[in-house]
């Protein structure tokens, strides 16, 4: 309706025992899912930790490559550990209910340090004075927090998907923070320190990679996991008779 075209990267958790994941988000877009500006990619987490997959960047960087002007990355849902999200887009929105019975969880839930809005879903019907009351509790719980940004203050709005209710003002308000952070240098400034995080990451993954595919470690491995199994040797003295070997490399 805007002339955007839009790519949704949705992320599924996999599970810790096969690896396997449904991939059943896009079955929830179904009128998404045949607009012609639109596209759809679920991804499996992989197991890795910060509500994203291991390859969500690239992927974001090739849809915008291929003309997508909005990219919505869809996370896991895992709640205060998945913060991995907000050094990949410019615009963090945390998704909440009301009447789920975890609305003061959710105030203690570090994530909220680091959103850009946080919209409360589900105000309909029966439900809507608990997403008014959930909205109220969270504005409060958003004031006690130190704002990431002098120029931003995280407001706290509802909404209704099914109704279609609110979802204006919600995009509005994102395009606002965009505004905003153009002109104030906030935005190129975020996308500077996006870098630099990808960056270490590369790194970090390069080097845990590296580790573990390295001979060396290959061989002497199996031999100190056996041996904390007997309990011959603890976890800590492994590790530190593994990490010596990197002084020798």
């Amino acid at each position: 309706e805007r002339g955007h075209r839009v790519a949704v990267l949705a992320i599924d958790p996999s599970s810790a025992r096969s690896g396997g994941s449904i991939l059943g988000d896009k079955t929830r877009m179904l009128k998404l899912s045949i607009n012609k500006n639109a596209f759809i990619r679920p991804s499996p987490s992989g197991g890795t930790l910060g509500g994203v997959a291991r390859k969500t960047r690239e992927t974001m960087l090739a849809c915008e490559a291929a003309g997508f002007d909005v990219i919505i990355i869809e996370t896991v849902g895992v709640g205060q550990s998945e913060t991995a999200v907000s050094s990949m887009v410019d615009f963090f929105l945390v998704l909440m209910i009301a009447g789920a019975g975890d609305e003061l969880q959710g105030i203690k839930k570090g994530i909220l340090e680091i959103a850009d809005a946080i919209i409360i879903n589900k105000a309909d019907g029966e439900n809507k004075n608990r997403a008014e009351q959930a909205r109220r509790e969270y504005e409060t719980a958003v004031h006690l927090l130190t704002p990431a940004s002098k120029n931003w203050t995280p407001p706290v709005m509802t909404c209704s998907a099914l109704k279609e209710d609110g979802l204006s003002e919600v995009w509005e308000m994102i395009s606002d923070h965009r505004d905003i952070g153009l002109k104030s240098g906030e935005h190129n400034q975020r996308r500077k320190q996006q870098a630099l995080d990808w960056m270490h990451f590369l790194l970090t993954d390069g080097l845990k990679h590296w580790f573990y595919d390295h001979p060396r470690i290959k061989n002497d491995l199996p031999d100190l996991v056996q041996q904390i199994e007997l309990r011959k040797t603890s976890p800590t003295a492994a590790a530190s008779q593994l990490l010596k070997i990197l002084k020798d490399i």
